[in-house]
């Protein structure tokens, strides 16, 4: 059997139509997509028919949106595997993703997996035991159980275990990806090394996934309900709020759809307060808070009124961006939302993404200003503009 394993025709076409799923919302390297062509998912799903493996997201793992076949592509992507790398994968959801960085890094590379959980790790050495990988080695416990060498490049599937040693754990010019919701976004980021600290220097969204709204969003009324993101919210003034009129700013910026992630992107690091609101189509009510669009959009609000983007999608592919507020300071809330759109408009839509910062707690200095700051049990995540 080959590296990448057999599979007859009925898995083959399923897995070629995943493929063109994920290029036809993002761009892949040769490499990943012929990886992608090669190795069996099914094998890591048992049990599940053809069509349904390549969709589902993995049966355990941080979050079912980070081990969906679609972001661990991006992030296989971004890690940039070059033959004959030293990779550290930590916390595979299922083994499909260390299946596709041996098939990366090639018989001249290694692979080390590891997982604390002994459930998981068993789990996993099923399926690659079915496709005879001999560059992988399989660890199990906690950091302490690995070798700590520096790695080429660190695959960690679950942010929760983000920590500061991880950076030592990186080899000069090497990097690190793993999947992150920053302020209510799903986001896949690449870091390298910079010293002691994680810089990152790549942020995609999840391409194909329709976010939404957690178990602890807030209803505002049957058909709105808002992510605050781990911020205070005063749900029933909000509500009072949203029934009163609403005021609609109109920005002038229209953009195509693609550029809506990086629009909220930008929001969530310079406002003091985001998260997303998921507005739900209503047949039988005359006036909804304003226009549904996949995903949530970017809202921000104080005790008393809420304010959010307003996103009209166009025929031609476009959105065109307003503001809309509800509550007694609604118009000075709108008017700043659109006012912070056109200057990320003429400032920084061309430009780069924002960085991330992975700081040890107490090295990351005083307070970052307000609307940077990511929480992490054991490091400080730190998101802002050079």
């Amino acid at each position: 059997m080959t590296a990448g394993g057999t599979a007859n025709t009925s898995t083959r076409a399923p897995r070629a139509a995943m493929v063109e799923r994920i290029l036809a919302t993002t761009p892949l390297s040769a490499p990943v997509q012929a990886a992608l062509r090669t190795v069996p998912r099914e094998r890591f799903l048992p049990g599940l028919p053809a069509e349904e493996t390549h969709r589902a997201a993995a049966r355990r793992g941080y979050e079912a949106w980070a081990s969906t076949p679609a972001t661990v592509t991006v992030m296989l992507d971004q890690l940039d595997v070059q033959p004959g790398d030293r990779i550290l994968e930590i916390g595979a959801p299922d083994g499909y993703s260390t299946a596709l960085l041996s098939v990366l890094t090639g018989r001249c590379g290694t692979v080390l997996t590891t997982d604390f959980d002994p459930a998981a790790i068993r789990g996993n050495t099923t399926g690659l035991h079915t496709l005879c990988h001999s560059n992988i080695t399989v660890v199990g416990g906690d950091l302490t159980a690995r070798p700590h060498l520096p790695y080429d490049r660190v695959l960690l599937h679950d942010p929760t275990g983000i920590h500061p040693a991880l950076a030592r754990e990186v080899a000069d010019g090497g990097r690190l990806v793993l999947p992150l919701r920053l302020r209510g976004l799903e986001r896949t980021v690449a870091f390298t090394r910079d010293r002691d600290l994680l810089v990152s220097d790549s942020i995609r969204p999840v391409p194909g996934h329709t976010p939404r709204p957690r178990r602890t969003a807030v209803f505002l009324t049957a058909r709105a309900r808002l992510d605050a993101a781990g911020h205070d919210v005063d749900p029933a003034a909000l509500r009072d709020a949203v029934r009163g009129p609403q005021h609609l700013v109109r920005t002038g910026v229209t953009l195509p759809a693609l550029l809506i992630p990086r629009l909220d992107l930008a929001l969530a690091t310079t406002q003091p307060v985001y998260g997303r609101l998921y507005l739900e189509t209503v047949s039988d009510q005359r006036a909804p808070l304003g226009s549904p669009y996949p995903g949530g959009v970017s809202a921000v609000w104080t005790r008393d009124t809420l304010t959010f983007l307003d996103l009209e999608p166009h025929p031609d592919n476009t959105v065109e961006i307003r503001a809309a507020a509800y509550g007694p300071d609604r118009h000075r809330t709108a008017d700043l939302l659109a006012y912070d759109v056109q200057i990320w408009d003429s400032q920084r839509r061309e430009g780069p993404d924002p960085r991330i910062r992975i700081h040890p707690p107490s090295s990351a200095g005083d307070t970052p200003r307000p609307g940077q700051m990511v929480t992490a049990a054991r490091a400080q995540v730190v998101l802002g503009w050079e």
